[in-house]
């Protein structure tokens, strides 16, 4: 199939001498032909892998969206991936939009490439929000604005941008003819196809295509490039200058209270660059290949079929690479939650790509049934003459165990307004991260995940070694089986 219609295409230019055309060129042709039929069919593949993992994304999201539409960060990845979605179906449906007779098996035609090329420019979208979330790591890490502040003002105007700005684009270049076939795609490109090579033909655009491709594609992308690495360079600064802080006042032997304050503070900025740098990793390799293809073009002139091949196997990709990122941290939280023998391995892909909503509040109605449970069963066993005095004696128990764990913690006073106050070091901070929510709500899900399994949770095996469980303590023999005692 692929060598006849090489042979068409060279019947096509009008060559008098066809079979001395076709065998002087055969293996020229042969090799373009593969090279562009594999460009046209790869993007089957990678682009159903992207929309399994952009989808995997907003699966995450809207299981837990409660909490993570909430958070701006989880809403900027929720808008790339629906744009992503979107431009990865178009680029797997490319054999059926592409036109035929070009040179390829393909099914399409003039009406169908320009719907390739509107969704194309729209999808464009997806690679506009990578610039987006480098802005916002910077806004918060580097300029200390709060998520509310972030939400209130940037986060409508970018979104706003990016939307009307490539929406705009595709509505103008479908309604003045300017998506047309190249050679692998179809994009902004002078029409009729193989005019720009056979003087008889005159083309159109031919001479404002590359003002128009300038403009709605590599205008905004060598901008994202500008702002991802300046963004990311500024953030990798602000890092190691506060490792180099909190060293010093280590050095120094400033309060544990401050020291842990620029501990926390540097480790929640040093795990969001490097979220970002991921980002921005699978950002560049998936987008860079159309730039190097707009260079080579503009500088030699020749549109190069390899290069071709890389923007579509790559370009769909993004999706795909983002899924991971995106389940790195739950995966990282999971790992330290969980020993992994007590979890299959599609338990664990489940409970990293695809978290079940509302599991957070299973583990905390398991553990309170259980508890509940255990205690009715150990009044049921009395230590003394009555239930009563056994639940007695246990409130005296866990009484007394507060006040011995408060002795033991060291504490500090801090003085706010007018008042000062004792801030023990077992005192919690409120949660006001959705992803530190989320941890609580997976911990349940591998609890409840283990205890289907008949094994015992990491948090209760804890308790048994270190011999802290309250029930296995009220139960043991040595207990003094009298209030009085």
């Amino acid at each position: 199939v692929v060598s006849s219609f090489g042979q068409l295409d060279s019947r096509d230019r009008g060559n008098t001498d066809k079979q001395q055309y076709i065998n002087n060129n055969n293996i020229t042709m042969d090799t373009k032909t593969r090279i562009r039929t594999a460009g046209i069919y790869i993007p089957l593949l990678t682009g159903t892998l992207s929309v399994i993992g952009s989808g995997s994304i907003l699966y995450s999201i809207w299981a837990r969206r409660s909490t993570k539409l909430k958070d701006p960060q989880h809403r900027i990845l929720g808008m790339m991936s629906i744009f992503d979605i979107g431009y990865s179906i178009n680029k797997a449906l490319m054999f059926l939009t592409y036109p035929s007779g070009l040179g390829v098996p393909t099914f399409g035609n003039d009406a169908t490439c320009a719907l390739q090329g509107f969704f194309t420019q729209f999808g464009y979208a997806a690679g506009s929000y990578n610039l987006v979330l480098s802005l916002y790591y910077y806004l918060i890490i580097n300029r200390g604005m709060k998520k509310e502040q972030f939400a209130k003002v940037w986060e409508k105007v970018l979104h706003g941008i990016v939307i009307i700005c490539h929406l705009s684009f595709a509505i103008i270049g479908v309604s003045i003819g300017l998506f047309n076939p190249t050679p692998g795609f179809c994009y902004i490109e002078p029409a009729p196809y193989g005019c720009k090579t056979n003087p008889d033909v005159p083309c159109r655009f031919e001479k404002t295509a590359a003002y128009f491709y300038e403009a709605f594609a590599q205008g905004w992308i060598q901008l994202a490039y500008v702002v991802i690495i300046v963004t990311n360079l500024l953030i990798w600064l602000y890092v190691r200058r506060q490792g180099k802080e909190m060293e010093k006042y280590k050095m120094r032997r400033a309060s544990i209270e401050v020291v842990s304050d620029m501990e926390q503070k540097s480790s929640y900025a040093r795990s969001v660059f490097i979220q970002s740098i991921l980002y921005v990793g699978a950002f560049f390799l998936s987008w860079s290949w159309a730039t190097i293809y707009h260079l080579v073009t503009w500088i030699t002139g020749v549109s190069v079929p390899w290069i071709t091949l890389l923007i579509n196997t790559f370009l769909p990709l993004q999706g795909f690479f983002n899924a991971f990122i995106y389940a790195r941290p739950r995966y990282i939280r999971l790992k330290k939650m969980q020993k992994h023998e007590h979890l299959g391995c599609m338990q664990l892909v489940k409970l990293v790509f695809f978290p079940d909503a509302g599991k957070g509040d299973t583990k905390t109605s398991t553990n309170a049934n259980k508890n509940s449970s255990t205690a009715d069963d150990s009044s049921s066993r009395p230590f003394g003459k009555s239930g009563t005095d056994s639940n007695v004696f246990r409130s005296f128990l866990n009484s007394l165990n507060r006040k011995n764990a408060a002795a033991s913690f060291p504490a500090v006073s801090v003085t706010e307004g007018d008042r000062e106050k004792t801030i023990r070091w077992t005192d919690s901070k409120p949660r006001e991260n959705a992803d530190e929510k989320e941890a609580d709500e997976e911990e349940g899900q591998v609890n409840e995940v283990v205890a289907t399994n008949g094994g015992v949770s990491p948090a209760e095996e804890e308790k048994v070694e270190e011999g802290q469980s309250s029930d296995e303590f009220i139960e043991s023999p040595s207990t003094p089986s009298s209030p009085n005692t």
